[in-house]
């Protein structure tokens, strides 16, 4: 965990493009924010500031990012997708010794017709003084999906090429598995979460509800969040994350 203070939050170390995960120091929450439409990730991280400054809030609060693409890339199109996001991280203060220090979850909407024409932020995470008493542990994970540690390969993925209900089943479960380290390491449960969130373009054949359902125990009481996509990066086919916010807006 690395604090943050000028952000009120503190953060896993996770790459230079997105942190682990996100806990809100005591007496702050998380504020999660979404656009009316997908703006171009550079006019985002414009209209970001102007809406944190409007609130009183510095750009450091910003701790999160979701990011919507056109459609799953190659490895090398998503690397180079993400050297012009690090360079806007960088332009706004967002990375620390070349950590990121925001999540980020980044996914492309299917069908089609809702896809961006470019990559473009759909919503975004920043802390704030509570306004109200809340004991709620305010917390967010970064989007994983079935990508084994170390190099980035079609090989690293779990079950490549494999979309059956029980290949599904074996990535949702290396994914639950990922995530839930993350929720220990930020030092919450499941029982602190708001709203989990799935994406995938497969949910046939029932494996979601051993391999999520049943491991996400109190987080049930407010479903799953189904967004109909892709992950990123092509042949990868399930992704997830999870967060614990107090207040929501639509800009």
């Amino acid at each position: 965990m690395i604090h943050r203070p000028e952000g009120n939050f503190s953060y896993l170390e996770g790459s230079g493009t997105y942190c682990r995960g996100v806990i809100a120091d005591a007496g702050f929450t998380l504020i999660h924010a979404a656009f009316r439409r997908v703006i171009p990730v550079a006019q985002a991280f414009e209209a970001i500031q102007r809406h944190l400054t409007s609130v009183g809030r510095p750009m450091a609060a910003l701790c999160g990012a979701e990011v919507r693409v056109p459609q799953p890339l190659t490895f090398e199109g998503f690397g180079a997708f993400n050297k012009t996001y690090i360079a806007l991280l960088d332009q706004y203060g967002l990375r620390q010794d070349g950590r990121a220090t925001m999540t980020r979850t980044n996914v492309a909407p299917l069908p089609a017709a809702i896809a961006p024409s470019e990559p473009g932020l759909f919503a975004f995470t920043y802390t704030a003084p509570h306004t109200r008493p809340d004991d709620r542990k305010a917390f967010i994970v970064s989007g994983a999906g079935e990508l084994k540690d170390g190099p980035p390969t079609r090989e690293s993925i779990v079950r490549v090429g494999e979309t059956t209900p029980d290949a599904m089943r074996e990535k949702a479960e290396f994914v639950m598995a990922s995530i839930e380290g993350t929720l220990k390491a930020l030092g919450v449960t499941w029982d602190d979460a708001t709203q989990v969130n799935l994406y995938t373009a497969h949910v046939e054949g029932g494996y979601l509800d051993g391999a999520v359902f049943a491991r996400i125990g109190p987080a049930a009481r407010y479903g799953v969040h189904w967004m109909y996509s892709k992950p990123p990066i092509q042949e990868i086919e399930f992704e997830l994350d999870v967060r614990g916010t107090s207040e929501a807006l639509f800009l």
